[in-house]
This record gives structure tokens, sequence and C-alpha cells, in this order.
């Protein structure tokens, strides 16, 4: 076991009527024009940006800051949680040591009151980065995950199962998709929109029975069968309504 206790307890979410409390989005991607209502008509509890701040638009949807890099911004402390650093296991996102991360860490400790550890690029469990990070026993009170790898449910759920068991804690898989953004890029057509469809239905019905998964954000790209929005970029694409009416 890599560290940690279970413990379930989170603060209480609001959320309107008939919306998962689980349910999120990651916004950094979207078009300028995407606001309160088009978080509304995905029907998402909860929003991130991978910024500490929220100075987009207004909205009832809750906002969740994220540390970057060692900087904490000036709202970082204001809500009930925290996420921590984006992928700091690659170059081209946070990238950063172990000791780096720790050194900082007592910042967002000292500031949130629900901690999400650091979400890595690599497998949370089989790389050096975040089994070394827990090892120091900082404050975390959930586990990120982000995850990339098809349309096949079992395999997702196999993941997480594994991942829950070496840190017995909480997950909060922060972004998830069939394909990452440069995949679908590459190969928008890699997965049929029956697949993805059908994987969505599944995981987010699984996500949402299962107690100690307690967050999940889909990730949009830009282009394919992962994306949440149409050509046009404008309304919502085939997935982005799945998402929207999933879990059933």
């Amino acid at each position: 076991m890599l560290g940690g206790s279970l413990s379930l307890a989170q603060p209480a979410p609001k959320v309107e009527k008939n919306i998962s409390v689980k349910k999120g989005i990651g916004l950094g991607r979207f078009p300028d024009w995407l606001g309160a209502s088009e978080l509304k008509e995905l029907k998402v509890a909860w929003f991130y940006n991978w910024q500490t701040t929220n100075s987009k638009f207004n909205t009832s949807v809750e906002f969740m800051p994220m540390l970057r890099a060692g900087k904490v911004g000036p709202t970082l402390g204001r809500g009930d949680f925290i996420l921590g650093y984006n992928e700091p296991d690659h170059p081209k996102q946070d990238n950063i040591s172990v000791k780096e991360g720790l050194a900082n860490w007592s910042k967002v400790t000292a500031k949130g009151k629900f901690v999400v550890s650091p979400a890595m690029c690599k497998d949370p469990v089989n790389n050096d980065w975040l089994p070394d990070f827990m090892k120091a026993k900082p404050k975390v009170d959930a586990i990120a995950v982000h995850w990339y790898k098809g349309t096949n449910s079992k395999k997702f759920i196999d993941d997480m199962e594994a991942i829950h068991k070496a840190y017995n804690l909480p997950l909060w898989i922060t972004e998830f998709a069939c394909q990452t953004s440069e995949s679908s890029k590459s190969d928008p057509k890699k997965f049929s929109q029956q697949e993805v469809n059908q994987f969505i239905a599944e995981v987010t019905r699984w996500m949402e029975k299962t107690p100690w998964v307690q967050r999940y954000a889909w990730h949009s790209s830009g282009e394919g069968t992962s994306c949440l929005y149409d050509d046009s970029g404008k309304s919502l694409s085939a997935t982005g309504k799945t998402y929207a009416k999933e879990p059933k």
C-alpha cells in the first residue's frame, strides 16, 4: 500500500436537482463563448480550468482551483477543494521534481479543506513520481487520475481498482477520454460513435455507484469522437449529448 487511509469524507457539494454530484468537466480547451449555460447543458456539478482562479464567467456550478507548479493564487483557498499539480511527471506540463512538489505542498494544505493529489501523466502506481511523493506522507485526501486508453470499460474499471487498492484513498478521475487531444487530431475516427457512447455509459454508471470514486471529468479533445462539441463548436456533439444524459 502506497499511503493514505480510506476516508470518503468531503465537503458537501451544492448541485441542482437531477445532476450527479460527481460529474464534472475541464474547460482548458473550450471555445471562448462557452459559459454558464453550456455548463448547464452538459449537466455537470463542477468544473476546473487548470488554473488557480476562475475569471471567465459567473456560474452556480462549483469551481475547483488547481495548484500549478508551486504558484498559489489569491483565491486558491476560498473554496472547499484544491487540485494538486497537473502532470508534474510530464516535461510539457508542470514538470517538477518530487522534492520541489513537496516543498510547495504545505501552501496547498494550509489553504485547502480537501486536497487532491498531483495528477500523473503516466500510470500513478507504476512510476516513481507519485509513489515517492506519497512516501513523505503529505496531506492528500484523494488521488487524481488521468486515463486515455480506448473504449474498453473493463480496462478502465480494472485500472481504477488497482489505483484505489494501491493508495487506499478515494479517486478523482480529473481527465478521462478514449483518446488524448493529440491522438484525436491524428486519428479522429479511431473509435466509432457507438463505441464511445457505450464506453461513457458503462464507466459513468460504474463510477456513480462506486463510493470511492468521488469525482470524474471527461476531457474533450478538439476533434473526433472524444470531442464534446460538433464541428461548428457551438452545439453538443453526439459524444457531448451522451455525456450530458449519463449516468442514467
